[in-house]
């Protein structure tokens, strides 16, 4: 280690000293409280590692590290370590001492085994010093009590060796401090010396590192940052790859059918709901063909004159017509075999190559009679529409049958049972009891 230049000591030189004074102590503290020589040496690792640069701490700030490091692990259960037939009457103590409570042992461990003062104790424990006292106190009397009765016991056995004897009498006079020194306490070993040793060599600023081959284990796959990068590192040049481009925008897609949106349903009127209804199921009905502009104006100059206007051009109405025609047959069934217009077959043929073509008969019609105004134009012009079939009728939906209850019948029949019943029993008793 190279030698400071203020004439202050280095950390290292510094927790090596507080090492060579404390360890014993604070391993077989963390050996007793966890039960297992692996979690002892790692908390005292971490105590020594942990303390702070400056000013030396005291003995009571590294057993409070060392107890907030017990607490960070798990407590396993240890065996006794002391055999029972080649020194009794260890054995018999250290069984007391494991059936103490968990809080007088460790109060019991830190007062006569570590030798803490009250004072001390209460910074580790985190409590008053009277508090400290009263602690130490009721777990050294708690100790004395059971061992003078296990000692007891141990001296009624039908053979006692007079050794052990001797030792059985010497145990109910020494103080607390000499009983708990004949146990086997834990030391550090040499591995744990070398850990604190070369955690302290890391951190000293003096030493390279070039010359040191330590294995790390590494806590983050990349670099400790926050965001993490967006690929991974490029484990030949141990640098990141960042993405340098915004990310872009999805490029739009075809919708499916599933995901598309549904159309609300045209209303439609009552005409047309019942001229759906009519028509057969599974066949497709034929649109009929409009009528021609001639067929359509000829029924217009056919009837007398009259004083009224003269009608609308015959190629404007034909098309309105043809066209309101042409929307309602759309939804119409089309009937098997269409019959013609009434107007138009009432009418004399104009064109007799026209006429010729057509020798079906048809039935006369009386001639419409001419109205006044505009109205009677339109009723010329537009062709009289087929009767509408009849609508199936409609299913009625049957009315719920009331439940008819008889309750009041049911009681008056068996209320007349049992007022026969009565009566016959009433009128056979005198025959049973005197024949």
């Amino acid at each position: 280690m190279s030698s400071p230049l203020t004439g202050q000591r280095s950390r290292s030189e510094l927790i090596a000293e507080l090492y060579e004074r404390h360890a014993a102590g604070l391993f077989a503290y963390c050996h007793d409280q966890l039960g297992e020589t692996t979690s002892a040496g790692d908390a005292v690792v971490a105590v020594f590692t942990g303390v702070p640069a400056g000013e030396p701490p005291a003995r009571a700030a590294l057993y409070a590290l060392a107890r907030r490091e017990i607490y960070r692990r798990d407590v396993s259960y240890a065996l006794p370590s002391v055999d029972s037939v080649a020194d009794p009457a260890t054995a018999l103590i250290e069984r007391v001492f494991r059936d103490i409570r968990p809080h007088q042992r460790e109060v019991l461990l830190l007062s006569a085994v570590c030798r803490l003062s009250s004072s001390e104790i209460a910074v580790v424990l985190d409590v008053a010093v009277d508090t400290a006292q009263e602690l130490t106190f009721g777990a050294q009397r708690r100790f004395a009590q059971t061992l003078e009765t296990a000692t007891t016991a141990a001296r009624s056995a039908p053979y006692v060796v007079a050794g052990v004897a001797e030792v059985y009498n010497a145990i109910g006079v020494a103080p607390v401090e000499d009983i708990l020194a004949r146990l086997p306490w834990r030391g550090p070993s040499a591995a744990v010396r070398g850990r604190v040793l070369s955690a302290l060599l890391l951190e000293d600023p003096g030493v390279t590192t070039g010359s040191l081959k330590l294995s790390a284990k590494k806590l983050w796959p990349t670099t400790p940052t926050w965001p993490l990068p967006l690929s991974n590192p490029d484990q030949a040049t141990d640098t990141v790859l960042v993405q340098t481009d915004p990310a872009k925008a999805p490029l739009p897609r075809r919708k499916a059918k599933h995901e598309a949106m549904t159309e609300p349903m045209p209303k439609m009127r009552g005409s047309i709901l019942n001229a759906l209804g009519d028509g057969r199921p599974g066949r497709r009905r034929a649109i009929p063909a409009a009528p021609t502009a001639a067929a359509v104006s000829a029924p217009v100059a056919a009837p007398t004159p009259a004083p009224a206007p003269a009608p609308a051009s015959p190629s404007v109405s034909s098309s309105s017509s043809s066209e309101v025609d042409a929307t309602f047959d759309a939804f119409r069934p089309a009937e098997p075999d269409p019959a013609p217009p009434a107007a138009i077959s009432a009418a004399p043929p104009v064109m007799p190559k026209v006429a010729a073509a057509q020798p079906a008969p048809v039935e006369a019609t009386p001639p419409i009679q001419q109205e006044s105004g505009p109205a009677a134009v339109l009723e010329a012009e537009t062709p009289k529409q087929p009767a509408k079939i009849e609508a199936r009728p409609k299913k009625r939906k049957k009315a719920k049958s009331r439940d008819r209850h008889y309750d009041w019948v049911w009681e008056l029949v068996g209320f007349l049972i049992c007022l026969a019943i009565a009566l016959i029993v009433f009128f056979s008793v005198p025959t049973i009891v005197t024949p």
